[in-house]
């Protein structure tokens, strides 16, 4: 009973550990959008960023903390 709880455990933290990991990258791409004074950094390239504003009074910036 109790290898069973510490695998539990251990599948918990793991997956808590994965999810909290892939939002951060997201944020890191190489163009963010700016609508309403919220900005969102998940575009590779600039086309991308400047499809997802289209319609919507935003701007395309280049992302001072990409790792790209």
């Amino acid at each position: 009973m109790k290898k069973l709880a510490l695998l539990a455990a251990a599948i918990t933290m793991t997956l808590g550990v994965m999810g909290a990991a892939a939002p951060g990258r997201a944020q890191d791409l190489a163009w963010c959008t700016k609508i309403k004074g919220m900005t969102n950094c998940m575009y590779s390239t600039r086309q991308q960023c400047r499809a997802s504003i289209s319609g919507r009074n935003g701007t395309c910036v280049r992302n001072h903390r990409s790792w790209q």
